[in-house]
C-alpha cells in the first residue's frame, strides 16, 4: 500500500544550520502518526514542509502519489495537496462567527451554500458545539475554541491533518477529553494525521507509533515501548521520564 505522506531524505537548512536533517518518514493511508520532540527538534518545520508552506533544502515530499516537493523545490502549492491544518494557535478568525471559520475553507473550494451549511451543522454537532454556529471564538472557552479548530480542519474533508501541538495550553482533563475526541474523528474519517506534540503521554494516546525528532534528525519511529529498550538514546531517558511521572 502507498503511503499517504512520505518524506525520503528531507532537510531544511536556516542560516547555515540544519533544522532538519535527511528526514524520512511515511504515514499510512488512515494512520494518526505521533511526531514527538523537545522544543527546537524540528516538529514544526516538518509540518510546514509537509504543508506545503516551506521548500525543504533537499529530499522529496510525496502526498499520495504526487511529488508535493523534490530538490529544494515546491513542485505543489498548499491549496492543493488536500491538507489541513491545526495550528498551536489555533489561528481563527476572531471576526467570523463559528460558521464564518468553518465556512471560509469550503467557500473556497467552492462547495455549494446547501452541502456548505449542511456539512457544517453535521461536524459542529459531532464535535458538541451544535447551536453555537453565531459565535465568535471570544466567546468561547479555550477547550470549544480547541473544538472549533478541528472542526474547521475536518469539514474541508482533507485527505491528512496536521497538528501541531494543539492542546499544549489546556489542563489534563480536557486534554484526555480532547484525545478521545480527536481518535473518534479522525477514525472515522479515515483521515491520515501527524500529530506533533512535546507530551509523550499525548503521542500515546493518538499514535500506534511514534516518530522521535532530535536535533533535527528522526531517531526512533514505532512504539514508546520500543523507545525504552533504546539505550543508545539519551532523549529517550527524558522522554519516557516524563511519560512516567
Amino acid at each position: 500500500m502507498s503511503a499517504a505522506i512520505q518524506l525520503d531524505g528531507v532537510s531544511v537548512t536556516r542560516d547555515g544550520r540544519a533544522v532538519l536533517a535527511d528526514v524520512s518518514l511515511r504515514a499510512a493511508p488512515g494512520e494518526t502518526l505521533s511526531v514527538l520532540g523537545s522544543s527546537g527538534s524540528g516538529k514544526t518545520t516538518l509540518l510546514r514542509v509537509v504543508a506545503g508552506f516551506l521548500a525543504p533544502s533537499s529530499g522529496t515530499v510525496r502526498v499520495g502519489e504526487v511529488v508535493a516537493a523534490d530538490s529544494g523545490r515546491s513542485l505543489l502549492p498548499p491549496e492543493e495537496r488536500g491538507i489541513a491544518m491545526v495550528f498551536q494557535d489555533l489561528a481563527l478568525w476572531p471576526h467570523l462567527t463559528v460558521h464564518g471559520n468553518l465556512a471560509f475553507g469550503l467557500e473556497a473550494r467552492r462547495v455549494p451554500r446547501a452541502e456548505r451549511d449542511a456539512r457544517i451543522a453535521s461536524i459542529l454537532r459531532r464535535v458538541g458545539l451544535a447551536g453555537k454556529e453565531r459565535r465568535h471564538p471570544g466567546e468561547l472557552s479555550g477547550g470549544e475554541r480547541q473544538r472549533v479548530a478541528i472542526a474547521r480542519a475536518l469539514v474541508v474533508e482533507p485527505r491528512a491533518v496536521l497538528l501541531d501541538e494543539p492542546l499544549s495550553n489546556l489542563d489534563v482533563g480536557l486534554k484526555q477529553e480532547l484525545l478521545g475526541l480527536f481518535r473518534e474523528l479522525l477514525g472515522e474519517r479515515g483521515a491520515t494525521a501527524l500529530y506533533v506534540t512535546h507530551d509523550p503521554r499525548e503521542a500515546r494516546a493518538l499514535g500506534e507509533r511514534t516518530a522521535v525528532l532530535d536535533a533535527g534528525r528522526v531517531v526512533h519511529v514505532g512504539s514508546l515501548d520500543a523507545l525504552r529498550a533504546r539505550s543508545d538514546l539519551p532523549v529517550a531517558r527524558d522522554l519516557l521520564d516524563a511519560l512516567d511521572r
